[in-house]
């Protein structure tokens, strides 16, 4: 049951990952001032502030609206703002069911929304030594993450700010919107026509178990790395060759291993050498265990759902020189945190995608992203890649505990020789390969996968 809930959960982290860091965007940030009603007092209000968010925010209203709370009046006209981000779990109730509307909204209180209308990960940013703010106060992982971001330039949570500070800080982060939308979509469009592509890169995964986890010699985390190659043709399939480096137990060195990989109309192969020997066993994945990737592949060229896209946000960045090419820099956030919701706007795509989705139920809690991309300003063909993200799980699946609390994965990946001439051929070696026994993706078995005999 271990090894498969651990197999289920990696790999649909990793396909929704890279499925979805693709796209979307947020409405535009424009007179936010304009959202207060009458004269602006001295101080921004609790109130006036989720009203000015849910404009620059592009935020809408949800399928089943949040009850108000008791100090909020139906009529009151950021009435609907209010339910809006209590909808969202962005603005949250107090323990006496009140939001307390009118009371002046403070530096770290904005933030706080800010970062959760982001999605941005509950833990410290990776890159934050200092901030002017303790690591126990409540707002430091938001704090940490808007800092190592740009999207906050001076630290003081107790500040409170005036109608002008808190247009400014919007306009800061959601301000860019529009801007992006139009790179967005043309990059959508661009993406539609491409044949073939290469790509490279690296992955780090950490996998951290639960405290509650009763499994003998399992450490409190499981970290590899991979650097990885890979060859894409749309109607052909894929080949990867990766670099890994697999944990091996304490005070010893992690192992590496090449592991190549093809993914075609043939089925997924993969050759994977012996530890000791460096003997390559090549062995077909069976059929029902993953969804079809060939017909995930091309997918990947159809549009996102507008619910999708609405998961997410956009900053631009400006323009910059990558290698000989002028790019756009774009920097994204995204959360998706309904997975239900996700099925239902994927549904319209069918096919293997949906499979996926469907496995994904019950398993995952929450994805977060945090990541930035080059575009080719000519070409508008993305030309690398970079992202952070973690994958919460939900604390029981099936009845049983899940072992894997978060999973934290970063990439960075660099796009080139779009449509150029490449072919996908199967390995005598691994066109002949045996199928290996795994179990499937909805079994409850304890089996253990087994390899062909070497």
């Amino acid at each position: 049951m271990f090894i498969n809930k651990m197999r289920r959960v990696t790999v649909l982290a990793v396909l929704l990952l890279f499925t979805l860091c693709s796209a979307a965007y947020a409405a535009t940030s424009t007179d936010l001032l304009d959202v207060l009603p009458g004269e602006q007092g001295d101080v921004l209000t609790r109130s006036e502030f989720c009203a000015m968010l849910v404009k620059s925010a592009g935020l809408q209203p949800t399928d089943k609206a949040a009850q108000l709370p008791g100090d909020v009046k139906a009529d009151a006209w950021y009435a609907d703002d209010i339910q809006i981000l209590i909808s969202a779990n962005i603005l949250r109730n107090s323990a006496d069911n009140t939001v307390k509307p009118d009371r002046p909204i403070t530096q770290a209180e904005a933030v706080a929304l800010i970062a959760r209308t982001l999605g941005l990960p509950q833990i410290p940013a990776p890159e934050i030594d200092q901030l002017a703010v303790s690591n126990n106060h409540w707002a430091f992982n938001d704090y940490s993450w808007m800092v190592s971001e740009d999207l906050i330039n001076q630290v003081d949570p107790q500040k409170v700010l005036t109608p002008q500070d808190g247009a400014d800080l919007l306009t800061h982060v959601f301000g860019t919107a529009e801007q992006c939308k139009e790179i967005i979509d043309k990059m959508e469009a661009a993406n539609k026509d491409i044949t073939s592509m290469r790509m490279t890169g690296e992955m780090d995964m950490q996998m951290n178990m639960r405290e509650t986890t009763e499994i003998a010699d399992m450490p409190p985390s499981i970290s590899a790395k991979a650097s990885m190659e890979t060859e894409l043709v749309m109607d052909k399939g894929l080949h990867m060759i990766a670099e890994t480096s697999l944990p091996t137990g304490e005070d010893q060195a992690p192992q590496s291993l090449t592991i190549e990989q093809y993914m075609t109309n043939d089925g997924m192969f993969m050759g994977i050498p012996d530890p000791e020997t460096k003997k390559v066993t090549w062995a077909k994945i069976p059929s029902d265990v993953l969804p079809n990737m060939m017909e995930l592949i091309k997918q990947q060229a159809n549009p996102l759902p507008d619910e999708i896209k609405n998961m997410f946000h956009y900053r631009y960045l400006g323009e910059e020189k990558l290698a000989d090419r002028n790019a756009y820099k774009l920097a994204y956030y995204g959360e998706i945190k309904d997975l239900t919701k996700m099925m239902a706007a994927f549904g319209q795509l069918g096919g293997q995608l949906q499979q996926v989705l469907e496995q994904s139920q019950g398993i995952l809690e929450s994805i977060t992203y945090v990541g930035t991309m080059y575009v080719d300003k000519e070409t508008y063909l993305p030309l690398s890649t970079s992202n952070y993200s973690v994958v919460t799980c939900a604390n029981e699946f099936q009845n049983q505990p899940m072992p894997i609390e978060t999973m934290r994965i970063g990439y960075d990946f660099t796009f080139s020789d779009y449509n150029a001439s490449m072919d996908i051929v199967l390995p005598k070696e691994a066109l002949n390969a045996e199928e290996i026994s795994l179990p499937a993706p909805n079994a409850d078995s304890e089996t253990v996968p087994t390899t062909p005999e070497q």
